[in-house]
């Protein structure tokens, strides 16, 4: 996987984004990417599952979800990211979209808990940009106690063999995601007390990372954990163990496999939750947005947030939603200052976005050096 491809920042300079930019500023704007959740169903219950709150109240019906892919086509998406809320692949119609997405040169990604792969192997595998699966984990009682199944088995082997079966044939990217988590052992003592009052699956990374080269992953992800509001756990306290994991994992990488811990995982080392943001508005949001089936929201760090909710998809149109007065009004009032103070993966996209901004003001962006295009996942 080539390093440019995981630079947000550098994939709003190439050539059809920056044109779709131009766009945008001129007035004529439309949405390049869309989070789309097509339901909030999930067959797992998660350790700190970050939209347990948002879980199994229902999701798009078949029909809707099947027009909203034209819609997205007829209002020029480029690209399309499943994901929830709950499992995109537990909605009946998946297969479907990703189909006309296909088709009609729509990219797609699909972040998952991996169960469900064997029904859409072919989907997932030649029709996809990207694949990353939700793992969390290196063994099977790990994987039990942070991902249990709802039957109370645990899925950690049909999900490996599911991503296994996706490498041997796949024309996608298919990522090993391992988000580091951690809960209250109760049978330790208190920290106060000379105990490790803390269990984590931080001490898997790198028996996971292994796994994730041996069968045949592109790269495997290690992330912070949030909170429900969207504020980095403090993992401070996890600071050796990861270094240490992270350390072991390194001499796995070659030019097929890569390891990536996103500068966030940093930032929750040093004990740090919050960002400061010296801009008023988010141009990431004029971009892209979410559409799940409680509704359309500026971004998915507000999924669920009535305040910021822009739009009914499962009654709207996306033509509907993007340019109705609501949206509008939220657009006005949205400052990221006051709104996101959590650490948001686009921050550094939209520092360079204010920049452009300026630039196509004062020279109709002649002065934009773009470059091949790449990836259009912005």
């Amino acid at each position: 996987m080539t390093n440019h491809a995981l630079n947000l920042e550098k994939k709003i300079f190439q050539n059809e984004v920056v044109e779709r930019l131009k766009e945008n500023q001129k007035g004529d704007s439309k949405p390049w990417v869309i989070e789309l959740d097509p339901t909030t169903a999930c067959n797992l219950a998660c350790h700190g599952c970050i939209s347990a709150n948002l879980l199994n109240q229902g999701g798009f019906k078949r029909e809707r979800l099947k027009q909203l892919a034209k819609e997205f086509y007829e209002m020029g998406v480029k690209a399309v990211v499943l994901i929830g809320g709950g499992e995109p692949m537990a909605h009946p119609e998946f297969g479907a979209i990703v189909d006309y997405f296909y088709d009609h040169d729509i990219h797609v990604g699909v972040t998952s808990n991996g169960t469900l792969i064997e029904k859409y192997l072919d989907q997932l595998a030649n029709k996809t940009k990207w694949v990353r699966i939700s793992v969390d984990a290196g063994s099977e009682d790990m994987f039990q106690k942070y991902r249990p199944h709802i039957s109370g088995k645990s899925q950690f082997n049909k999900v490996i063999d599911g991503m296994k079966k996706i490498s041997k044939i796949k024309k996608t990217k298919l990522g090993y995601s391992f988000l580091v988590l951690e809960k209250k052992d109760p049978n330790q003592r208190p920290l106060s007390e000379g105990g490790n009052y803390v269990e984590t699956n931080a001490t898997d990374i790198f028996k996971a990372a292994k796994l994730a080269k041996e069968i045949g992953c592109d790269y495997f992800e290690v992330k912070p954990s949030f909170d429900p509001s969207h504020f980095l756990n403090d993992t401070s306290n996890l600071t050796n163990i990861i270094k240490s994991q992270l350390d072991l994992s390194k001499p796995l990488e070659d030019e097929q496999f890569t390891i990536i811990s996103p500068y966030t995982l940093k930032r929750t080392l040093d004990g740090e939750n919050k960002q400061i943001k010296k801009y008023s508005r988010c141009l990431t949001a004029e971009m892209r947005t979410v559409l799940s089936p409680s509704g359309a929201y500026v971004c998915p760090y507000h999924r669920g947030n009535t305040n910021l909710k822009i739009g009914d998809p499962t009654m709207e149109s996306l033509k509907e939603i993007w340019y109705g007065k609501k949206r509008q009004e939220i657009m006005q009032k949205l400052d990221p200052n006051k709104h996101c103070k959590f650490h948001c993966i686009r921050h550094s996209t939209n520092i360079e976005l204010e920049k452009i901004d300026e630039i196509f003001k004062s020279s109709d962006g002649v002065n934009i050096n773009s470059i091949e295009d790449f990836d259009r996942f912005i």
